[in-house]
């Protein structure tokens, strides 16, 4: 019995890992749900940075379809130069439930999904090589202006309940 039990929860539950890469979105100001400020670091003589998780709503339904998505977004504001860059973490969401920084360039956000039943989904993010690629760029432009969107990467880890 113990065994079937097991077996159960193991098949219930699934993980998958996913590298996204930067896309530009167009977002409708109206939709925006929520917005959690996960870093605003302001380094003076520098830059500031920032990192969200931006939630918009697609709106109500007549059946059973996501009603959110989920973005990891950075901007990175300085005189000589703004960077932004976004993810799109899932457009699958029924309900956004949390979103934290783990650890530095590490952020987990948790939803509601729907998967023949509903299970609740932790996205553990690594977005180290975002602000890697966030430096390069910076010193590539040099005493240019810098302004503009940053192509990059971000890994995925996905695990579900």
């Amino acid at each position: 019995m113990r065994l079937l039990i097991a077996a159960i929860l193991l098949a219930s539950s699934w993980a998958q890992a996913r590298t996204l890469s930067s896309v530009e979105e167009k977002i409708n100001p109206s939709s925006i749900d929520q917005v959690i400020r996960l870093v605003d670091k302001d380094s003076p003589g520098s830059s500031n940075l920032k990192v969200s998780v931006v939630v918009t709503d697609y709106g109500m339904s007549t059946d059973v379809s996501p009603r959110h998505a989920i973005y990891l977004t950075l901007a990175s504001l300085a005189e000589m130069g703004n960077i932004f860059a976004e993810f799109r973490i899932t457009e699958e969401a029924y309900k956004f439930i949390s979103a934290q920084r783990i650890a530095a360039g590490i952020y987990e956000v948790k939803a509601q999904v729907y998967d023949e039943t509903f299970k609740e989904v932790t996205y553990t993010i690594d977005a180290t090589k975002m602000f890697s690629d966030e430096r390069k760029l910076r010193s590539n432009c040099g005493s240019a202006f810098c302004d503009g969107f940053l192509t990059t990467t971000v890994d995925v880890k996905e695990v579900a309940k």
